[in-house]
């Protein structure tokens, strides 16, 4: 679920030039990392409900 959360927020802050990726200053990276960031969170929620 913190995937989710944390993916949202680097993808929001990259696409509006607020955050930039470390070392890199790339914001298209830090939202493509969020983008893997919120599939990944997607991904252990459908896991999760599936094993219940």
């Amino acid at each position: 679920m913190w995937n989710i959360i944390i993916g949202g927020v680097f993808i929001v802050g990259g696409l509006t030039g607020n955050l930039a990726l470390r070392g890199t200053n790339s914001s298209e990276a830090i939202a493509g990392l969020g983008g893997i960031l919120v599939i990944w969170g997607i991904v252990q929620v459908v896991r999760g409900r599936k094993q219940e």
